[in-house]
């Protein structure tokens, strides 16, 4: 199933159900002339954001805090407050956040036209996430304890790694840390795709519970590792 995306970022601020009907009724032909890429999507929950954006954009989540005292209660909320100040670092807040996931991933493909189609999970994207992603390159409470020699979820937390599709897992008594693979970004042009990742990481003591949106770039070379930018770094 393909869905043209054609967003500018003002989708995300005030006029976004404006501009996401705007979207929505452009020409397929144009969208295809002037497509940056294409969006394979295997999380369904993003897919069917893709698919009704007017209703995934303005869908009430629970308040998310932010440290100039407003907060968020949708994706538009959510995009316009990122641009001026950031969500309040309180356990409570990063647990709300992991609702906003899908704001980020749509921030994502919001300022060029692309095409969402459905894929399927690979269970070789999520063996990579285990095996060669260096967690050095984003933040999680993992990224302390790494060092030359151990960088990598494999060789970082201690745990047999369960994997469904796209997705990795590693609980241990202390911990739970997932990687998802929800969407590829296919650039064409002879440039390696790009994957979009949902982090969940959480201590059992409630200390800490972080969930956040990356991208994780390929590696340069055959032995090299995968690593990964925050959303909002793109």
């Amino acid at each position: 199933m393909k869905r043209w995306i054609a967003l500018a970022t003002a989708v995300m601020v005030s006029g976004a159900v404006h501009a996401a009907n705007a979207a929505s009724s452009a020409h397929a032909t144009h969208a295809a002339d002037n497509a940056a890429g294409v969006v394979h999507v295997a999380n369904p929950e993003l897919l069917s954001a893709l698919q009704n954006l007017k209703a995934s954009l303005t869908a009430d989540r629970t308040p998310l805090a932010f440290d100039n005292g407003a907060s968020a209660k949708n994706c538009v909320e959510y995009s316009d407050l990122l641009s001026k100040s950031q969500p309040v670092e309180s356990t409570r807040n990063f647990e709300i956040r992991s609702e906003y996931l899908l704001c980020d991933s749509i921030r994502l493909v919001a300022g060029k036209p692309f095409v969402a189609e459905k894929a399927s999970a690979s269970g070789q994207q999520a063996k990579a996430l285990y095996e060669k992603l260096d967690l050095r390159s984003f933040p999680s409470s993992l990224r302390n304890r790494a060092d030359a020699k151990k960088h990598t979820l494999k060789t970082l937390l201690p745990g047999k790694p369960q994997s469904e599709g796209g997705a990795v897992k590693v609980e241990t008594p202390d911990q739970f840390f997932r990687l998802e693979v929800v969407g590829t970004i296919d650039h064409g042009k002879g440039r390696k795709p790009e994957w979009i990742v949902w982090v969940t990481d959480e201590l059992k003591n409630g200390t800490y519970r972080g969930y956040s949106n990356i991208v994780v770039h390929p590696p340069r070379t055959a032995s090299g590792l995968y690593t990964a930018a925050g959303a909002a770094a793109r």
